[in-house]
């Protein structure tokens, strides 16, 4: 701001411009002046007055009042009108509400030297200039003129050389540090160097604590408006050097280090250490956090209450590393420098717990609580190590408590006596009760669907009741389970308090997710191999809480479609209810399964791979309904009543579902017609906070399934299924913790075995995902009878030129197909650490571990027909130790052996596909690495076959050939081929 100017000497203005004639008065900023006609000099007209009556005080003090009586009796002059030049942005009459003078007032020039500063107050303008003319047409009058120039516009800002902060992130510093500089605000130095200051201090957050920033200004031509540019100079960047610290004996630099979580280093987090990755940026508020919040807090949180951190040592030093040119992580070429710091501590002496009193701060009101019930709250015992953590946790638990009677103001207030003798700290808690309020209302606003009912009748509160902070707080949960609105936090309810009448008003504000959805997507699965699909879905159909839902997927393994309606609330009550009709055709084909896994065509044998297609279509129709009143426990009841029908298309499969007893038809039809009817009783309890992206919370699910029987079908079987999840948010609530296991036990009853369609396999991204799908199973060796010819030299005919003649004799041959049925239980273990990253992109590192395994080999019966045959051919004296047993023999090495997977998944959920986007890579470090061997088979000479045979061939000819065959059809699978090392795959979904 420039500082105003007082001249000895004004030019003369005529009040008609021709340079002569009447008198004016200038006052004015820059070149601000106040003048007269006459040349006399300014101060000797202002202060000539005071001169004189100072020397009559001295000389002549009875003159001093006649000297004032001759100054009051001089001419007086009235403010004719004020006018202001110049001005062009700005109204006159808002400056005219600036000044106090008004046309027609007394002219003073006390009060025009006060309208000019009151002008050069409001910041408008950098110059302003004041005259006073004698007015033409009335004696006695004067023209009061301002001349202004006005502030120029800032047109345009600009930032040069920034490149560790964006525009978008110093534009927000403005807003937050109230900078009030703006595109067509005034140009003002004052906020230009404000904003200075900010640019500079965010970049010192982000690193670059030695950058410098110069602001200069262009003129644009014709224009009374400025182009801004701030001009920056970033630096090296200033990165955390080395930590040590001083005086520290209780707990190690590790430890300590560990506990600053703004300045310890990236690392990647191991059982009993971290390696350090990248060091992180140097920032003094953030230091000074782990210094407070980090340090300090984890000796309190220990007993050292007087612990002393004193202010850190800090050495720069220049950084200069040599590497690949480039921007290379770890690699690249680095010039900058580091902040090496020094913590000194002194520790001081650990603190106990001593007495724990109660007491009200208002003398007059007791506590509402015993003092009992108080201290069993109270996490520390007397005696226990003094820990600030369990304080806090104290505190929370009293408002907890309180806030469950009504008691929404609650404050409680550690008080602490510190005993320094014995080291202990005495502790009074006092609590500002407040008054107990009562629900008079519950509103909701933003529900422009939903209608009210739906949402209160997820509200646990009713209206009249004692206001209960748990029960709200679970209302909100139930209402986020809903999924019918974003999600729903604590500051969305508005509590108005009526404190004389001791009532409070809620209201609710929710934002509706969209009520209908149509979505396509498309992808490459386990299961569904390349695929397509289409889903509409209208969630709270009609704002009546319902759900509609029609799907259809296509793809080269599986295709299924369908058709399912929900009603939450039936007759008003909470009772769960819905149908679902599907149709569905899987394709089990391990050699294209494989072949578009691995982006090539593989070549399986074909005895060997289970290649089968299922069709079955049916429906289900259910009902659950809460153990009690806003229970987040339910039991429920669902039926299922579906038709299968299996074609077969491998020699395995075939003798798969045709050796196994799973169904009561026969012929060749057998596997068509499979009726499945089922009932399954269920408990189940969820406060899973979110069904999309839940953070906290657990789930249990149980499932009882029983299958024919008096239920008719002709599938009996009778399972057991139990899954439970668990969601804990840590690291500040920012990562989520997640768990699941999962237990299934199916078997056969009433001489029927489980059908193979039934049985469990795991594999693929929906259990253990570094394997393939439906590959995780024991292996089991099917029989099978065949034949083969055998030639062979009979000496006792010979041809024409004397030679024996060949002959052909067929011999029955027992193989041993190895095929994977599946087992009868299964056990799935999933961990997960996910990191959001920005917006729907989620990081996940996983470790998944399966164990499926047949627990009853009795339900993997063959054929009697098929077993009797066997029977009567095996053993026999050639193949004393074969023997055909009417189950299933398991290959050694298969059943139960545990298979895991751990690697990284990125997830990326896209609102309209609602369901996650996902790229993982999985490493399996157990899994199996021998090779699967089939038993060696067996064949089978009947005495009248081997009678017949000519002396010694069968020895030297017959068996020695057999022999070399039965070897050569030894069936060998490389477990390599079905269970890999590592697996990269994309697909679409949750594994929970």
């Amino acid at each position: 701001m420039k500082q105003p100017r007082w001249p000895t000497k004004n030019p003369t203005r005529k009040p008609d411009g021709s340079g002569s004639g009447g008198g004016a008065h200038n006052l004015g900023r820059k070149s601000a002046a106040l003048t007269r006609a006459a040349s006399t000099k300014i101060f000797v007209r202002l202060f000539q007055p005071l001169a004189v009556v100072c020397l009559c005080i001295i000389a002549y003090g009875d003159l001093l009042w006649a000297q004032q009586g001759q100054g009051s009796s001089g001419p007086q002059y009235v403010i004719q009108r004020i006018e202001f030049i110049g001005n062009r942005r700005i109204q006159a009459d808002t400056l005219r509400a600036r000044i106090f003078s008004r046309p027609g007032d007394p002219y003073s020039e006390e009060a025009v030297r006060r309208d000019f500063q009151a002008l050069w107050n409001t910041q408008f303008f950098e110059d302003v200039r004041l005259e006073v003319e004698d007015s033409p047409d009335q004696p006695d009058g004067k023209i009061v003129v301002f001349y202004l120039k006005e502030r120029p516009i800032i047109r345009r800002i600009e930032y040069k050389g920034n490149k560790s902060i964006s525009e978008s992130d110093i534009l927000d510093a403005f807003k937050d540090k109230k900078v009030g500089l703006s595109v067509e605000s005034q140009f003002d130095p004052t906020k230009i160097k404000h904003a200075e200051v900010v640019i500079k201090e965010l970049l010192a957050e982000h690193g670059r604590q030695f950058a410098t920033v110069k602001p200069t200004y262009e003129r644009i031509a014709a224009t009374n408006a400025v182009k801004l540019v701030f001009n920056i100079d970033e630096g090296p960047k200033v990165k955390v050097g080395t930590i040590t610290f001083t005086g520290n004996k209780v707990f190690s630099d590790g430890k300590l280090l560990r506990a600053m979580r703004h300045d310890r280093p990236y690392a990647i987090p191991l059982y009993i250490t971290n390696i350090a990755v990248m060091d992180k940026t140097y920032d003094r508020q953030k230091l000074d956090e782990d210094l407070e919040v980090g340090i300090k807090g984890l000796y309190r949180d220990h007993g050292y209450f007087k612990v002393n951190v004193g202010d850190p040592v800090l050495n720069t030093v220049d950084e200069d590393r040599s590497g690949i040119k480039g921007p290379w992580p770890m690699l690249g070429s680095k010039h900058g420098k580091r902040v090496n710091i020094t913590i000194p501590i002194e520790e001081g002496a650990q603190f106990r717990m001593g007495s724990l009193k109660f007491r009200s701060s208002d003398p007059e009101v007791g506590l509402v609580f015993k003092s009992d019930l108080l201290a069993r709250v109270f996490p520390i015992k007397e005696g226990e190590v003094f820990s600030a953590d369990k304080i806090r946790k104290a505190l929370d638990n009293y408002k907890k408590l309180y806030g469950e009677y009504g008691y929404i103001d609650f404050v409680p207030e550690p008080v602490t006596e510190i005993d320094d003798v014995k080291k202990v700290v005495n502790l009074t808690m006092e609590f500002d009760q407040q008054k107990q309020f009562f629900v008079r209302r519950i509103e909701f606003s933003g529900n422009t669907t939903t209608r009210d009912k739906v949402i209160r009748r997820e509200i646990l509160l009713d209206e009249g009741q004692v206001y209960n902070n748990r029960l709200w707080e679970l209302s909100i949960l139930r209402l986020n389970q809903l999924g019918y609105f974003d999600v729903i936090k604590p500051e969305n309810a508005e509590l108005k308090r009526n404190v004389k009448a001791g009532t409070v008003d809620i209201r609710l504000k929710v934002h509706e997710k969209g009520k209908q959805s149509i979505s396509f997507s498309g992808g490459v699965s386990g299961i569904a191999g390349t695929f397509v699909s289409a889903s509409y879905q209208t969630n709270n159909f009609l704002g009546l809480g319902e759900t509609l839902t029609l799907s259809a997927q296509l793809g080269s393994f599986q295709r299924g479609y369908t058709f399912g309606f929900t009603e939450p609330f039936l007759f008003d009550r909470p009772i769960t209810s819905g149908f679902t009709i599907f149709a569905s055709k899987l394709s089990f084909n391990q050699e294209k399964q494989f072949g578009a896994l691995l982006g090539q065509n593989v070549a399986l044998n074909p005895a060997l791979q289970q290649n089968y297609d299922t069709n079955t279509k049916g429906f289900t129709i259910f009902l659950s309904e809460p153990l009690r009143r806003f229970s987040f426990a339910r039991v429920g009841l669902t039926y299922g009543f579906s038709t299968t029908d299996i074609t077969t298309f491998s020699q395995s499969a075939q003798l798969l579902f045709d050796s196994i007893q799973f169904t009561s038809l026969a012929g060749p039809s057998a596997l068509n017609g499979i009726h499945s009817s089922k009932i399954t009783p269920t408990i189940s309890y969820s406060t899973v906070n979110n069904p999309q992206n839940p953070t906290h919370g657990r789930s249990f699910y149980y499932g009882l399934s029983f299958e024919g029987g008096p239920l008719q079908g002709n599938v009996n079987t009778f399972s057991n299924t139990f899954s439970t999840s668990y969601f804990h948010a840590v690291n500040k609530r920012r990562n989520v913790f997640a768990v699941k296991y999962q237990t299934s036990l199916i078997t056969g009853y009433g001489g029927k075995d489980i059908p193979p369609f039934n049985r469990f396999y795991l594999g693929g991204e929906q259990d253990v995902r570094g394997f393939n799908f439906y590959t995780i199973s024991p292996f089991v060796a099917i029989p099978f009878s065949t034949s083969t010819s055998i030639i062979y030299f009979d000496p006792r005919k010979l041809g024409p030129t004397g030679a024996p003649t060949p002959q052909q004799l067929t011999v029955p041959l027992l193989e041993f197909i190895p095929t994977r049925p599946g087992g009868d239980y299964q056990n799935v273990l999933n961990l997960e650490y996910r990191i959001p990253i920005a917006g729907p992109v989620t990081l996940v590192m996983f470790n998944d571990l399966g164990v499926n395994g047949i627990l009853r080999q009795s339900q993997l019966s063959l054929n009697p027909a098929a077993v009797a045959l066997f029977q009567e051919q095996y053993p026999n004296p050639d193949f004393p130790n074969v023997h055909v047993t009417n189950d299933l023999p398991i290959i050694h090495g298969t059943n139960f052996h545990p298979r895991t997977s751990a690697g990284l998944e990125l997830q990326v959920i896209l609102p309209i596909v609602n369901a996650p986007f996902r790229i993982y890579y999985a490493y399996n470090y157990l899994r199996l690495t021998g090779t699967i061997v089939a038993p060696e088979g067996a064949y089978s000479l009947s005495d009248a076959v081997k009678n017949s045979l000519p002396p010694g061939v069968l020895q030297t000819q017959i068996a020695p050939e057999l022999e070399s065959i039965l070897s050569l059809q030894v069936q060998h699978i490389p477990s390599g081929l079905i269970e890999p090392k590592q697996t990269f795959r994309f697909t679409v979904g949750k594994t929970f």
